[in-house]
């Protein structure tokens, strides 16, 4: 195939993911419920469109877990992402018309997903393995599943790539200065990334090896990279600081996000041990949630924080039971309860995941 015709066919690939995109959009239009994390996303992009942050009300109910707020239970860059379409869209409310909004840009980030990846195996394996890339990414059910689905992780796909990309172009940088700004560029992606989502800040392990790698080697280029990271977090943490009166530097999420699979009841699970639950739905904890309303988040928090460390080290092994539990969900392996599960916590119909599995 000639080099002129190659722009000519991504192009039409990229054409083609969008419209299976939209298309699957469209298809589960009537029937999408935005529930669980959805429908807090969309609440809180109502509220960033309406005064630039989440509300900062001190009434219960208004933090996680019905909490007093303010909040900062939930990564900002999706939601913030959410209120950006708010905004070009002119709908900056929870239900109605936003949704329909929010869901179209779901695909096009997907397509971003599927350009990126293409990109990322042309730098590292070259023209045809990028094509066929390309081509698996654009016709991926999953992929085109998810462009329906309101999920972090459709804007953390892209930015992680993104990163990826920007790290494994400093090998080709024709100066350095270019490549200080692939670094650069590298680091500003893995920090918007982890503020999408906290677990993205581990990329910055690979990241660092990848911009090591590169020559001439420096100690400026893993730093230059860290650096701008946390210049990227950095506003969010400051924020925090201010409205909750504690160092948080994105999220204050790992109380609850801890107990909820390191307790008895998860653990005893009979058909998906150390299945995750809500800490009011920890059997011995639901008096928990009438007290809620008189803590904060950081509160609550380091109370439920404390006592999942406590049943880790009454049952060492369990970290290890956990990581091997979520292992097999991770390629669907622990049963069909466990995907319906996770389908319908997501508001996917379980015909639709299916095909994914």
């Amino acid at each position: 195939m000639s080099r002129a015709l190659r722009p000519g066919l991504v192009a039409t690939i990229l054409i083609a993911a969008v419209v299976l995109r939209v298309a699957e959009v469209q298809r589960t239009d009537s029937t999408y419920r935005p529930v669980n994390d959805a429908g807090t996303y969309l609440t809180l992009a109502s509220e960033i469109a309406h005064t630039g942050d989440y509300s900062l009300s001190h009434r219960p109910g208004s933090g996680a877990g019905g909490t007093r707020g303010p909040s900062a239970y939930f990564a900002p860059g999706y939601p913030y992402f959410l209120a950006l379409v708010d905004l070009i869209d002119g709908h900056a409310v929870r239900r109605d018309g936003a949704i329909h909004p929010a869901r179209i840009s779901q695909a096009v980030l997907g397509t971003t997903t599927v350009a990126l990846t293409g990109l990322v195996a042309l730098e590292l394996f070259g023209p045809l393995a990028g094509l066929i890339a390309l081509i698996i990414a654009a016709v991926y059910p999953v992929g085109i599943e998810l462009a329906g689905t309101l999920v972090a992780e459709n804007l953390l796909a892209p930015l992680v790539l993104a990163a990826v990309y920007a790290a494994l172009r400093v090998r080709r940088a024709s100066a350095p200065v270019r490549a200080y700004g692939w670094i650069a560029g590298a680091g500003v992606l893995t920090g918007l990334a982890t503020l999408t989502h906290e677990n993205a800040a581990l990329m910055l392990v690979p990241l660092i090896a990848a911009v090591w790698a590169a020559r001439p080697r420096s100690l400026l280029a893993p730093a230059l990279l860290v650096v701008a990271t946390a210049l990227t977090i950095l506003p969010w943490t400051l924020r925090n600081q201010a409205v909750m009166h504690r160092f948080i530097p994105i999220s204050d999420e790992t109380g609850i996000t801890l107990v909820g699979a390191y307790n008895a009841a998860s653990a005893a699970n009979p058909v998906v041990p150390y299945k995750w639950r809500i800490f009011y739905g920890i059997p011995g904890e639901r008096s928990l949630i009438h007290q809620a309303g008189r803590l904060t988040e950081p509160q609550i928090g380091d109370r439920l924080q404390h006592q999942a460390l406590h049943y880790i080290s009454q049952h060492p092994s369990a970290p290890l039971d956990v990581a091997f539990h979520n292992t097999l969900r991770l390629f669907e392996l622990e049963g069909t309860y466990a995907w319906q599960a996770s389908a319908s916590a997501s508001s996917l119909p379980s015909s639709t995941a299916r095909v994914g599995v």
